[in-house]
């Protein structure tokens, strides 16, 4: 299915804390005063979204008048802490975290770290990236492969970058390029990401907000990610991919409503940098007969499946052709959303029980409930 959300909003100046990004706010801080809002840990990031980058009025060290400005506190030091990809709050207006950016059209980009954060960053404001999005949770394309950086080299100041073309901005990755600053070796594999929702249709709330009741039950599941570098020909296939269990607040059991696949290039080494970037991996790849495939199991606690083959709860594959489309998004309901109001956000019946049926829950809820996964490469891939 092909999916694009209209959310087309006025610019604003206020600022708007993402998914993952924290607040540290405190008097006279921040751009345009001599003092960072961040602790002697972490660095201070502002990303200003333009519009117009003439009108956005963006200075040096001050940061812009105008835009959807996003604020993002990293640690220099630890690669594993302040992992943030930035959803922009998504497009439903009474979702936790709704600010009107997801969806806008932007023309172009500030980034600036706090001067006086530079010192936390070998002296170097260019060792901070942000990678603009044009697909949900940093997945599918980003306007360039390399990030957006908060030092333009050329002009000797921060970051102003203009695009040739107006993009529909879903998403922001802000990161500090390890790689660059330490020499970080990234992972061999194209970089795949997975997001799961206890609901359908990629569902409300669409961060991952904790604590908001979204069960039948009135208990709660907060949406998760989890990202892999895989080997992009499946060559070791059935035995190659990522093989893992449950997570969450029914851990070992996860509610899965819809789950969204998607090609990934957010990542940075060492956590989670794969050395093969979405643009190179689908230039060689065999689209039309490659596969992302994924199977479910009810295994019980940290009980890994034996085989690819073992009885399976259920299972869908995708076509590397489909990854690889820009205006494609690959959301997918674990069950049928064909009669909700929000029908059409994300396919219907592509998850299939091992009798190739499409699932269902046969006490009529949206939830496919599992303990464990496998997601890898399929080659020769003839499911279609």
């Amino acid at each position: 299915m092909k999916f694009s959300k209209p959310t087309k909003t006025a610019l604003v100046s206020a600022l708007m804390l993402g998914s993952g990004a924290i607040g540290m706010a405190k008097a006279d801080c921040g751009f345009g005063f001599d003092d960072s809002c961040a602790d002697d840990g972490s660095v201070q990031v502002g990303v200003w979204l333009c519009e117009d980058m003439d009108s956005c009025d963006c200075q040096p060290y001050v940061g812009c008048s105008n835009g959807w400005y996003r604020e993002y506190y990293l640690d220099p030091n630890e690669p594993d802490n302040g992992v943030i990809c930035d959803t922009l709050g998504g497009w439903r207006p009474d979702d936790e975290g709704y600010s009107g950016a997801y969806g806008d059209w932007i023309n172009g980009a500030h980034v600036e770290v706090h001067p006086a954060d530079y010192w936390k960053l070998g002296d170097y404001a260019g060792n901070v990236k942000a990678k603009i999005g044009m697909g949900d949770y940093c997945t599918g394309p980003q306007y360039w492969d390399v990030g957006l950086s908060a030092w333009d080299d050329d002009n000797d100041q921060p970051g102003d970058w203009w695009f040739d073309d107006a993009i529909q901005v879903k998403s922001i990755r802000p990161y500090v390029d390890f790689e660059q600053m330490w020499g970080s070796e990234p992972a061999p594999g194209v970089g795949v990401k997975m997001n799961v929702w206890p609901g359908r249709h990629m569902s409300s709330p669409y961060d991952q907000v904790p604590n908001i009741p979204n069960l039948p039950d009135g208990s709660s599941q907060k949406a998760e990610d989890q990202v892999w570098c895989l080997d992009g020909t499946g060559k070791d296939f059935p035995w190659g991919g990522a093989w893992w269990g449950g997570w969450g607040e029914h851990y070992p059991q996860v509610p899965a409503g819809s789950i969204l696949f998607g090609l990934y290039d957010g990542g940075v080494a060492p956590r989670d940098g794969c050395d093969t970037s979405r643009s190179d991996y689908c230039s060689w790849v065999d689209q039309d007969n490659t596969c992302l495939g994924f199977r479910l199991y009810q295994n019980g606690n940290n009980i890994i499946p034996r085989s690819w083959d073992d009885d399976f709860v259920a299972e869908t594959y995708i076509k590397m052709r489909d990854l690889c489309d820009d205006s494609y998004t690959a959301c997918i309901n674990t069950t049928d959303g064909s009669e909700d109001d929000e029908a059409g956000i994300c396919t219907d019946n592509a998850f299939t029980m091992p009798d190739g049926t499409p699932f269902y829950n046969d006490q009529g809820h949206a939830q496919l409930w599992f303990t464990n996964y496998i997601v890898q490469v399929v080659p020769n891939c003839d499911w279609f």
